[in-house]
């Protein structure tokens, strides 16, 4: 008799053989992994603009607007896509002094101060998944969600 181990090795077998995990998706879940930080605060997506357009409507390059949520912070973003290269423009409220990591699955990562207003920008960001990452000068960090670009 087959015992239980031995049908779910075959059947994981069968599954990478016949559609195996991409690339990409391995890498998300790796780094969604990573991010266990436990002084940091997870943001919640609370709001994104993708959701809420109408499907009929044409067009693009309209800016894609997120907000997220998490310890004290409201994180307020401004995605912008043009020809796969994404500028992300953003704030913190309340303003605070801070560090501002945008981070991607693939470990590659772009850094910037926040300035006094609670501003922060990004350019040259490949479009794909990421996720920002606040470090107050005086707070634990936050960690938005994953988010596709």
């Amino acid at each position: 008799m087959i015992g239980e181990e031995e049908v779910l090795r075959a059947l994981r077998e069968i599954a990478g053989r016949h559609d195996p995990l991409p690339d990409d998706v391995l890498a998300a879940a790796r780094a969604s992994i990573g991010w266990r930080d436990p002084d940091a605060a997870l943001a919640e997506l609370t709001a994104d603009s993708a959701r809420e357009r109408l499907v009929a409507v044409r067009g693009g390059g309209s800016p894609r607007l997120l907000s997220f949520f998490g310890g004290s912070l409201t994180i307020d973003v401004q995605a912008t896509t043009r020809s796969g290269v994404v500028e992300v423009v953003g704030a913190v409220s309340p303003a605070v002094p801070a560090r501002m990591v945008l981070e991607s699955p693939t470990g590659s990562s772009h850094e910037t101060d926040v300035d006094d207003e609670g501003r922060f920008r990004f350019q040259d960001v490949v479009a794909g998944s990421v996720r920002l990452r606040c470090e107050p000068a005086d707070g634990s960090p936050v960690h938005t969600e994953w988010v596709l670009l």
